[in-house]
């Protein structure tokens, strides 16, 4: 089949930015020199790409002549430091699309059966992974190679399943199920579901360590004094199938992140991050009001979305550079 390509307007520059009202989805690229996140100005939904050595931001989509329902845009991922998979509605469903920013082209990598979300991408091996129902079943995880049509239910059952999560290493990939939240990991390598014993519902499972030895999850309680849940953070290790606690009966934990480092890890609590080295069993406060979203391949940068803002940590002299767009 082939695969139309489409010309974009790539706007760069001072551009006016008064209507934005959230940022959503930020990741560093490779290099560590951009960062793509999606923002919404308006009912207008497109990708930007913010530039660390000048300081400076481009707009690398432009949705405005599209209906608000085909304007969606997620789960954005590198696949080099030029290309960009993400999720679009643009032709009707959501599937996947290769944006280069460029050449400043958009092409549909591969073709989709049905709606696919929650998006995630493997550089190493170039395989993406993804939910979809298809063929009107309950929601399954599945895998397509970059460029091909073939999908691949890893699930192998359609259990209503969400929130999938590779690992770094592209080793293992865990998802829930819904909508008690049990769950699940599945071994790429050994082709095969891995017997878990933590709590089978309320339970996800937010972050790998990059030699997949660990993984950290969270679990959620409720009293019937509260209508909300408490939160505990766990680490789990995997060979030894043992888990120990992080932190307990917290009102909130947004994320939790792993660095490409075996021994830093980090959560977002409502009002500050949590920085850990397992190694040396220390932590480090942060009082920054976001949530954690990616780190950095160099480990030295964390990124937080608060709102309409994108915020950088630098780790190595612990200072905070907000990242603002220009209100013109």
């Amino acid at each position: 089949m082939k695969i139309k390509i489409l010309i974009l307007l790539t706007l760069i520059g001072n551009l006016s930015y008064s209507q934005i009202t959230e940022i959503r989805d930020g990741k560093f690229s490779p290099d560590g020199n951009k960062i793509a996140f999606i923002a919404f100005l308006g009912s207008v939904e497109d990708i930007f790409v913010y530039h660390i050595p000048n300081d400076s931001v481009s707009r690398e989509t432009n949705s405005s002549d599209l209906n608000i329902g085909l304007q969606y845009k997620t789960s954005l991922n590198w696949i080099n430091n030029s290309q960009i998979l993400f999720l679009s509605k643009q032709n009707g469903i959501s599937q996947q699309y290769i944006l280069d920013i460029q050449r400043h082209t958009l092409t549909a990598n591969g073709f989709s059966q049905s709606n696919e979300y929650l998006l995630e991408f493997d550089t190493l091996t170039r395989v993406s992974y993804y939910i979809s129902s298809i063929n009107d079943r309950e929601p399954a995880v599945f895998m397509r190679k970059l460029g091909e049509n073939e999908a691949i239910n890893l699930s192998k059952q359609n259990y209503n399943f969400t929130s999938p999560k590779i690992s770094q290493d592209g080793n293992y990939i865990a998802y829930k199920e819904m909508p008690f939240g049990k769950p699940y990991i599945y071994s790429i390598k050994d082709r095969k579901q891995v017997k878990l014993k933590i709590p089978e519902k309320n339970t996800t499972i937010t972050s790998w360590s990059p030699d997949s030895k660990y993984f950290l999850f969270t679990y959620a309680t409720f009293t019937n004094e509260s209508k909300f849940p408490k939160n505990s953070l766990y680490l789990f290790d995997l060979q030894q199938k043992r888990d120990s606690l992080v932190i307990e009966n917290a009102d909130f934990i947004s994320n939790s992140i792993w660095s490409s480092k075996d021994n830093l890890f980090g959560y977002s609590l409502i009002d500050k991050f949590i920085l850990v080295d397992k190694k040396t069993k220390t932590s480090a406060i942060y009082n920054i009001i976001g949530r954690a979203i990616d780190w950095s391949h160099d480990c030295n940068n964390i990124l937080f979305i608060q709102d309409r803002d994108l915020i950088i940590l630098n780790l190595k002299n612990d200072e905070k550079k907000k990242i603002t767009i220009p209100n013109k």
